[in-house]
């Protein structure tokens, strides 16, 4: 493939853009993790936890439009496996495979996502951020070495991609998540049917158990207390954390033992289920929002000003 696209996977063409940016090339080696998975996958749970009730599907497209983006990035990764380029300033013992850009697709998705569901501003204004964050995150990627020129075309252009079909399944201005979710597991599920194992439990884990968890809770009232949010979402962030370190720790080797097929699945459910639980969150800590260390936590916190009124879909001032 190298060969055959010759400039869009020529090494040389990153040494000529480093030697263009020059003294900034730190600067875009900091601009580089507005891409990074774990930033996007934080930004997208708060979001998704502490904004406008009314709002709460199109919030939860991007998490859908996310988790689309990560099956495909890692299934074409584990397919196509593409050695990372081989440069002087490549950063050394850089993991994962060159092809797509992860963080050019994911970026495309995720900002791509929020432009499109976000009410302020110019629709224009915000299509213009959007793409100026994925040019810059693109241009990180190929500056540090870590990744091609059609590398980051391609990711960025899947990752719009991605978020055109999230339009298209749009009805009457609403966005439905349910259908990007559908959409990762099938993703998900070819790559691996195609051999891929990259980050394989995380993304059939995430892909299901998005599934199970919007389709379970999109019909049902959520809390408006922001600190019952907050003391049942730490319990998910740490759990997301903790997962992620158990399967560092595994490895991949494991899947070579015998006990493979049960790691395999262990890793898969805790990964749907963390996924499942990141969406109902909101609806689950209606049963903790009038919790004495939840209202002490109401009442100190930045939420300070609101109080629980669960006979009204939105929250009031205190008086």
């Amino acid at each position: 493939m190298v060969k055959r696209f010759g400039v869009l996977w020529d090494p040389t063409v990153n040494e000529v853009v480093r030697d263009t940016v020059g003294p900034t090339a730190p600067l875009f080696e900091t601009l580089t993790h507005l891409g990074d998975g774990a930033l996007l996958l934080v930004l997208g749970v708060l979001i998704y936890w502490f904004g406008a009730r009314a709002t709460r599907r199109d919030r939860a497209f991007v998490i859908a439009v996310g988790t689309a983006a990560l099956a495909l990035s890692a299934g074409m990764k584990g397919i196509v496996q593409l050695p990372r380029p081989e440069l002087a300033f490549t950063v050394a013992g850089y993991p994962g495979y060159s092809f797509p850009s992860a963080h050019a697709m994911g970026s495309a998705a995720f900002y791509g996502a929020l432009a499109v569901t976000m009410t302020r501003g110019r629709p224009v204004w915000r299509y213009a951020a959007a793409g100026l964050l994925v040019l810059v995150i693109s241009l990180s990627r190929i500056v540090m070495g870590v990744h091609y020129l059609g590398d980051v075309i391609v990711g960025s252009l899947l990752g719009f991609a991605l978020v055109g079909i999230g339009v298209w399944f749009r009805e009457e201005g609403t966005f439905d998540p349910g259908p990007m979710f559908v959409l990762a597991t099938l993703i998900a599920g070819l790559a691996a049917m195609l051999g891929s194992r990259v980050f394989l439990t995380l993304t059939i884990g995430a892909s299901l158990g998005g599934i199970v968890g919007w389709y379970y809770v999109r019909d049902r009232s959520t809390t408006s207390s922001g600190a019952a949010v907050l003391v049942l979402g730490s319990g998910a962030i740490v759990g997301i954390g903790g997962l992620r370190l158990v399967s560092a720790w595994i490895g991949f080797t494991a899947l070579a033992d015998a006990n493979s097929t049960a790691v395999f699945l262990a890793e898969t459910v805790g990964y749907a289920a963390l996924t499942a639980f990141v969406l109902v969150v909101p609806w689950l800590a209606i049963r903790i929002e009038h919790h004495p260390v939840v209202r002490s936590l109401q009442t100190t916190l930045p939420f300070r000003g609101t109080v629980v009124d669960p006979q009204s879909t939105a929250t009031s001032e205190e008086g």
